[in-house]
């Protein structure tokens, strides 16, 4: 009986600390998610701001390329007329 009694008196000091564990590990775990949600949260925030640098940016090259396709454009006539004056290019 003696030995009963102590192998329950363990057990219960071994379920009462493991108990106490399982809480902790429940509060790490909601202050775990709630940094998550945060990482979350601000990533998504620099992909949209990444997506508008990319939109602009190709707004940017498109209008150089335009510019740069009329003004090879205006050189073309150029050259051109120079040819037909006999000046070489």
């Amino acid at each position: 009986m003696v030995l009963a009694a102590v192998v329950a008196a363990v057990g219960g000091v071994i379920v009462a600390v493991l108990d106490k564990f399982r809480k902790e590990n429940s509060q790490d775990h909601q202050v775990v998610l709630g940094m998550l949600k945060m990482v979350h949260k601000s990533q998504q925030r620099t992909e949209e701001k990444v997506d508008g640098v990319g939109e602009r940016l190709n707004q940017h090259l498109q209008f150089h390329a335009e510019k740069e396709g009329a003004a090879g454009a205006k050189r073309s006539d150029k050259a051109g007329s120079r040819k037909t004056k006999g000046i070489p290019n």
